[in-house]
């Protein structure tokens, strides 16, 4: 049986939606069932039901581009899109995120909303809803994924998983412009999981109109509910799906936001990672999706990328792509008793050259193993002077060297790599503290050989 016009107003009426309000609805037709009369027939019960003092507000956002405020048509469900076009009612001009309103507050809502600096701002009808006591948010067959004002919340909170857009339109006079909005959301979110949290509020009334599930909440409760979620976990309304790329990456942006915050880089070794260089795109998704923007190339995959120059530039750009950084790039450099300071230096030059699609300050040098025929002493004074040697050129480059503690080589452990770096006279020259390896030889790395050691001196 269809719905009748009076059947919806005495739902909506059940349901609690005050006269007088000011509603924003978000909406779907086919939800309802067989409605006499189509969407202009809910229209008519919701401004009856709201009354000549009450402002209805919907959604009314355009794919079409440019937009255009008079034309372009909504494509956020067929009711909004049959209200766009109602006698009386006046759309806001907004390249992403118009709304049609109608009623005493239509204009005091919509004002202004293409001068925002984000598109469901305090200054948006959103916003300014959620300003009101007497603002509400009706969902009609549709559940929270659909509730712009939600993004709100995360404009306040300033998520670090949101972005920037610009989309054209035509402005009163007739001119092309382009709007450029910051915070702005992206793709998918998992509003749905905030219902519990609006029910437990009490916040939230849920009901049915013919087939349609409706929820009726004050706009100005939901977004502080919302607001205070997004403050105590910034994932809140993200889902935990891992096939979900969308959420994987704003996880990762949220993650990356946290690190930046330490004062510490951390960066994920790309190497020996199961995956041959040419396979590069999943290893960088795999680090991306924890928030890791550095990276530290490997001794393997550096000598295997230094005769690929096209391999070399595609994995640069595809670096720039997801604005990932290498902060360390391993050098072969040749570090024996065999090996003269003009080996090493220009081992460096070559290393310099190679590398230097991906910029790298920093260049983290081989071990200096202890097989060789030189004594302890003619070892340890050898390898100050190839040291020295490659830390001038280091400094002409502005370019920092890094030594780091191997097992079985001239820097074993914490008395050895203390030694070693008090020798060496370039301040290019740095310790990089692997507890790894100093548990390998033996020492306690962290309460002993780093807290009390002096090789972090040289770090």
């Amino acid at each position: 049986m269809a719905l009748s016009k009076q059947y919806i107003v005495s739902g909506l009426h059940h349901l609690g939606l005050p006269e007088g309000c000011a509603v924003m609805v978000h909406s779907a037709l086919s939800a309802f069932g067989e409605v006499e009369g189509g969407a202009g027939t809910v229209i008519e019960a919701l401004l009856e039901a709201i009354g000549p003092q009450g402002t209805l507000l919907m959604p009314a956002m355009a794919s079409e581009q440019p937009f255009r405020i008079a034309s372009s048509p909504s494509t956020v469900g067929a009711i909004s899109e049959v209200f766009r076009s109602w006698p009386g009612a006046i759309r806001s001009l907004h390249p992403t995120h118009s709304a049609t309103a109608l009623g005493p507050l239509a204009e005091q809502l919509l004002a202004g909303h293409i001068e925002q600096p984000t598109a469901v701002g305090p200054e948006s009808p959103w916003g300014r809803l959620a300003q009101r006591d007497d603002g509400y948010i009706l969902l009609l067959g549709v559940d929270q994924d659909r509730n712009t004002l939600l993004h709100g919340a995360e404009e306040v909170v300033d998520a670090p998983y949101l972005g920037s857009i610009s989309r054209d339109y035509i402005d009163t006079d007739g001119n092309r412009r382009t709007k450029i909005m910051g915070r702005y959301p992206g793709p998918h979110r998992d509003f749905i999981s905030l219902d519990p949290l609006f029910e437990q509020a009490g916040i939230m009334k849920i009901g049915k109109i013919g087939s349609a599930i409706c929820r009726l909440t004050p706009a100005r409760q939901m977004l502080q509910l919302a607001v205070t979620a997004l403050q105590r976990d910034p994932a809140a309304v993200l889902c935990d799906n891992p096939r979900c790329r969308d959420c994987v990456r704003q996880r990762a942006a949220i993650k990356r936001d946290m690190l930046r915050r330490e004062d510490f880089t951390l960066s994920a070794v790309i190497d020996q990672v199961g995956l041959p260089p040419d396979d590069f795109e999943q290893a960088l998704w795999l680090i991306a999706a924890e928030g890791i923007r550095h990276l530290e190339i490997g001794a393997q995959w550096a000598a295997t990328i230094a005769d690929d120059d096209h391999l070399r530039r595609e994995l640069a750009a595809a670096l720039a792509d997801r604005d990932m950084l290498v902060a360390v790039y391993h050098a072969d450099i040749p570090l024996s008793d065999e090996a003269s300071a003009d080996d090493a230096i220009k081992a460096l030059d070559a290393a310099i050259h190679t590398s230097a699609v991906f910029t790298p300050e920093v260049f983290k040098l081989p071990p200096y193993l202890s097989d060789g025929p030189m004594s302890p002493e003619e070892r340890r004074a050898h390898a100050v002077e190839l040291l020295d040697a490659v830390g001038q050129r280091a400094s002409e480059s502005k370019l920092s060297l890094l030594v780091e503690n191997r097992p079985r080589s001239v820097c074993s452990n914490g008395k050895a790599c203390a030694e070693l770096l008090q020798a060496v006279t370039s301040p290019a020259v740095s310790f990089a503290f692997n507890p790894a390896h100093f548990a390998q030889a033996g020492e306690r790395p962290f309460l002993q050989t780093y807290t009390r050691g002096r090789a972090k001196r040289h770090m």
